[in-house]
């Protein structure tokens, strides 16, 4: 059963059909329920035929209609695959009049990144941690996981993501996954995700969740006054746009990333609603930006540079870009004194990055390692994050790799590929950017 499947009625029915076993099998509660082909509902104390206005049912994203309702509690089952919060939202929403409503949400970890699954770990971990901002009385997060990948090689830890393990969960069948996952690599995603609660991108993805993933932050003003990389990904209408400066500091091997994306005005509540994607969020956090009416303009990737270079004095050594899209904006570059032929301006130079394995392969290493040793810091941005997981590489016949958009139209990968032209100039002119640092 795939992602999509999984939040429609059938994967509800499945607590549904557990709970109708329950009530047939005691004695008590057959007195109080009675289960229905599509429903359970409940009897009145004074008769055995005569319902209540009480009900228990499955729905799902599929549902012909999710309005109106009032619950009293709601189970969301599996929150990893839910593509999008609508469904969470109108289940809270239906609770508002209840006096003692109680919400029960329950899920492991998964592959689909950026969705609700991410913004609710995300939500009560911090709950959890006592993070100023995030108290909340009404909220019992308990998460059971490994605190790190690592530990799956020692069976003395798995009890962190298994509290039940010996009892309702077999400790011989999980030692025999773990076997078939080492020896067979592509079953490791599902038994990081499904059994110790480590969440993955999916198998087929350039790199991993853990290689992804880096909390740590910077504050601006550490990198005001820097010589930068830029990196540019154009696009019109259907794909993001994204411009990306990557900041070395001396002594130091850290790269820190800045990035801004942008989207069509008119097109974005279409998006978040068809591709169910978290744009509207991501524009209020200030991630995204809107440029144009139908398509994007950009002449706003320019002003972006040169608001970076006014506000923090962020000044772009060389600018990679992939030359598809690209005519109108060199000319506005170049207008505003961006150069890709003056000899003697060395800085804010604007260089062609073809898009080809020969060009990507060994840059995209580069920063496979820099992910894997945790030298890029990128804030964290949930763009990038998303556009990293969904990044595929395939393979030329000498090796080589370049990146690839994952299966799905609604899937980009504009932030990956604007980092990789800026990792492109990195390493084509690192020793004369070290030496201008």
């Amino acid at each position: 059963m795939d992602n999509n499947e999984l939040t429609k009625k059938d994967q509800a029915k499945l607590i549904w059909i557990e709970a109708k076993r329950m009530a047939k099998k005691s004695p008590a509660l057959r007195k109080r329920l009675k289960g229905l082909v599509s429903e359970i509902v409940g009897l009145e104390v004074s008769s055995k035929e005569d319902y209540s206005d009480t009900f228990f049912k499955p729905l799902g994203r599929d549902s012909d209609s999710l309005d109106g309702l009032n619950a009293h509690g709601v189970l969301a089952d599996e929150v990893h695959a839910w593509t999008d919060s609508n469904l969470w939202d109108v289940m809270i929403d239906s609770m508002t009049a209840r006096e003692q409503p109680i919400f029960i949400a329950t899920t492991t970890a998964g592959t689909v990144r950026e969705n609700v699954y991410d913004e609710k770990y995300d939500y009560f971990s911090k709950v959890i941690d006592g993070i100023e901002g995030y108290e909340d009385e009404r909220v019992l997060p308990i998460i059971y996981e490994l605190d790190h990948r690592d530990e799956i090689h020692d069976p003395k830890m798995w009890r962190k993501a298994n509290p039940g393990l010996g009892t309702i969960k077999n400790e011989m069948q999980l030692m025999e996954k773990y076997k078939r996952a080492i020896a067979v690599p592509s079953q490791m995603a599902n038994l990081l995700c499904k059994d110790f609660n480590l969440p993955q991108t999916s198998s087929e993805t350039w790199l991993t969740y853990e290689t992804i993933y880096n909390d740590a932050m910077f504050d601006m003003e550490e990198i005001r006054g820097s010589y930068c990389i830029g990196g540019v990904d154009l696009a019109a209408t259907t794909d993001l746009t994204c411009a990306t400066l990557l900041c070395m500091k001396p002594g130091s091997d850290k790269k820190y990333v800045v990035q801004m994306y942008w989207l069509p005005s008119n097109l974005l509540e279409q998006r978040v609603t068809e591709d169910k994607i978290p744009y509207d969020k991501w524009k209020e956090k200030g991630y995204l930006r809107l440029s144009g009416e139908s398509a994007n303009d950009h002449r706003d990737v320019t002003a972006w540079f040169l608001e970076m270079m006014d506000k923090y004095n962020l000044y772009p050594f060389k600018i990679g870009y992939d030359r598809a899209l690209a005519s109108a904006w060199m000319q506005d570059m170049r207008e505003h004194g961006f150069n890709d032929c003056d000899k003697n301006n060395p800085v804010g130079v604007l260089e062609k990055v073809a898009q080809g394995a020969l060009t990507f392969s060994q840059p995209m290493r580069y920063m496979e390692a820099d992910f894997k040793d945790k030298k890029i810091i990128y804030n964290n941005n949930p763009i990038l994050k998303w556009c990293l997981s969904n990044t595929v590489i395939t393979t030329d016949n000498n090796d080589n790799i370049r990146p690839i958009k994952g299966k799905g139209q609604r899937l980009r990968i504009d932030g990956t590929m604007a980092l990789l032209n800026a990792y492109v100039e990195l390493h084509k002119h690192y020793q004369d950017y070290m030496n201008l640092i």
